[in-house]
């Protein structure tokens, strides 16, 4: 183990994911001068000593508001029509936007990327898109989930993520592990296609407080069997679907 030192400098990414925000945030308090940093080339680096300063004063002082959206159906415009285009630079640009200035994941998966991935559903639907162009636009959805910022936070509990057997839809799932992740839980994502038996060991393996199942298309049989599992360890089950959000999600958790 590495003895921590006042005299490290850290890379404005690390600095970023010590102090539990997304890179854009520290790079805006970078250049409004709040958080002290050397550039060096074409990066910033930041002092131990400064890093720490600073945290300090975001714990006694009132931290910033977070940006108040207007209007996420222009948003939401935006977002399709870089997924319809293949524009990931332009997706990249205007989720890393967002979140640097302080709009929630929870809020962002609500609100923008949900919206975009269902209207590009639908044109699947309607023969408007082929398979490939859902599936670009799904793969640059994961990409961008990705990107979005966690937090430091005191931890609620141990969840599960599951999508069950024949669930193939694994946005949902990941939307809603990273819902969670950011309201404190500690995440169990198993992504999709989950056998029933395999979800039944591995709750009784790992024991976590509650269950969220994805679903799609709900199967009445493969959901039942995970109630059965799940009851039979007392784990309170929440099972997501179309339609559903996941400032919902997060809030339900909480009553457990």
């Amino acid at each position: 183990m590495h003895e921590r030192t006042d005299d490290v400098a850290l890379d404005l990414a690390e600095a970023a994911r010590e102090l539990g925000v997304h890179y854009q945030t520290a790079y805006r308090w970078v250049r409004e001068g709040a958080l002290r940093a050397v550039k060096v080339g074409k990066s910033y680096r930041v002092e131990r000593r400064d890093l720490d300063r600073f945290a300090q004063r975001r714990e006694r002082g009132t931290p910033p508001r977070p940006l108040q959206v207007r209007d996420w159906d222009h948003q939401v415009e935006r977002l399709y029509a870089a997924l319809r285009s293949g524009d990931e630079r332009a997706a990249n640009e205007l989720v890393d936007r967002l979140a640097g200035s302080g709009v929630s994941p929870v809020e962002l998966c609500d609100e923008l990327l949900a919206p975009a991935l269902r209207r590009i559903g639908d044109e699947w639907a309607s023969g408007v898109n082929t398979v490939a162009d859902e599936h670009r636009a799904s793969a640059i959805c994961e990409r961008l989930l990705a990107r979005l910022p966690a937090r430091r936070t005191r931890v609620r509990g141990t969840v599960v993520v599951a999508a069950p057997a024949g669930e193939h839809h694994a946005l949902p799932a990941h939307m809603a592990a990273i819902a969670l992740r950011y309201d404190g839980w500690r995440v169990h994502d198993l992504s999709t296609d989950v056998p029933s038996s395999d979800l039944a060991a591995f709750l009784q393996r790992e024991r976590p407080e509650l269950l969220v199942l994805s679903t799609t298309m709900p199967n009445p049989d493969t959901t039942a069997m995970a109630h059965r599992a799940a009851d039979e360890l007392a784990i309170p089950v929440l099972i997501g679907g179309p339609g559903r959000r996941l400032d919902e999600l997060v809030a339900a958790a909480r009553d457990f």
